[in-house]
């Protein structure tokens, strides 16, 4: 891909990480009469059909008030996520009919984390909510100074999460307690992740790693440009994106370096990791596939309506949001199998289970489709 035909999707990226998704968004007054569930219907497009794609089979598919920029969290039968009309939702995961749904005091952004019977959920309220998992009844809620708009982290009795205060706050999972709460090196930390007795994030110029008990920081890993979103975890090793359009490996315990992997511009989304694989793609409108061990290159796959989301990889394929629909590759190859056409674009990490695909959209939809093989 030339530099001419990659500046409309460098413009567009520009306008992502500048412009909220909530310019898309109803009021939560608009948003009450917006709700409801459409079932199964084929989607293709007449491009995707002449080239043998599969078509995305839309199984069913839930509105909202508003875009849906929250990754759904696939738990006990139901599927988890938020909206930007104020609310968290419950749904049933089969038929997409709605179990419950929860208000806050402002746009949920950030995706739910899920601890035994208990959904973790921040909000543009400045709070961060625990609900219970099977009737959405508030548990307790946090106030913080700004807006929580990333995924928490529940482990061992604590959660933790970051806010657009500059601040990692680690909570008692089962009271709300605050335990401590430790400063990014520069800017808003990511989504944590945690790996033994660290909880990681990035922000600002690289990733830290702070003891999960007390919030000391044990080690940091320095980049050129700021890191946006949350380390991914595989076999002690973490991998991440960075706008300075390199991919790091790095040793979970130390911070150690093992491999860098650069691109031809920044990486804003987290990678996916599977079978030995790590999938990752940015600004350059590219989907990348590398040795997980090695860093060494094994396909790449220019996506023409370019890569919005953090990918999703299982059974032999990957997935993964663009301005215009849903892409889905052979993950051995990188050759397009699958695409399902959108109204808006797709930043919603795709979740997945067993044949099923699950994604939000700036459409205010949450989708739930399957593959048509041709």
């Amino acid at each position: 891909m030339n530099m001419r035909s990659r500046t409309p999707l460098v413009i567009v990226w520009l306008a992502l990480l500048v412009v909220a998704p909530h310019a898309f968004a109803q009021t939560p007054e608009q948003s009450q009469a917006a709700k409801s569930v459409e079932t199964a219907r084929p989607v293709a497009s007449v491009e995707a059909a002449r080239a043998g794609i599969a078509a995305g089979v839309s199984q069913w598919k839930l509105k909202t008030g508003g875009s849906v920029y929250s990754t759904p969290l696939v738990a006990g039968g139901a599927i988890y996520f938020g909206s930007y009309d104020y609310h968290l939702y419950a749904a049933d995961a089969v038929t997409g009919r709605e179990l419950w749904r929860f208000r806050t005091g402002g746009r949920v952004l950030a995706s739910p984390a899920l601890d035994a019977k208990t959904i973790y959920v921040g909000s543009q309220d400045n709070r961060l909510y625990a609900l219970d998992a099977a009737t959405g009844r508030e548990l307790w809620k946090f106030k913080t100074p700004y807006a929580v708009n990333s995924a928490p982290a529940a482990h061992d009795g604590r959660v933790y999460f970051a806010c657009t205060d500059g601040q990692l706050y680690a909570l008692d999972a089962a009271t709300g307690a605050q335990l401590w709460a430790r400063s990014a090196r520069a800017g808003t930390p990511t989504s944590p992740v945690v790996s033994g007795s660290l909880v990681l994030f990035g922000g600002g110029i690289g990733v830290q790693a702070v003891d999960a008990r007390t919030g000391e920081e044990k080690w940091f890993y320095k980049t050129a440009r700021a890191v946006g979103s949350a380390p991914t975890l595989s076999g002690g090793t973490i991998y991440f994106g960075s706008l300075d359009g390199n991919l790091h490996a790095a040793d979970a315990a130390n911070g150690a370096a093992r491999w860098r992997f650069k691109t031809e511009g920044g990486l804003p989304h987290a990678p996916a990791v599977s079978s030995g694989v790590v999938f990752f793609g940015g600004i350059d409108a590219t989907l990348y596939a590398a040795d997980a061990a090695t860093g060494r290159e094994l396909w790449r796959f220019a996506a023409e309506h370019g890569v919005t989301s953090s990918p999703a990889a299982t059974g032999g394929r990957v997935y993964f949001g663009s301005t215009k629909g849903l892409y889905g590759l052979d993950a051995a190859t990188g050759a397009q199998h699958f695409w399902f056409p959108t109204d808006r674009i797709v930043t919603s990490t795709p979740a997945l289970l067993a044949d099923t695909i699950y994604f939000g959209g700036w459409d205010g939809t949450l989708y739930a489709v399957t593959e048509a093989r041709p």
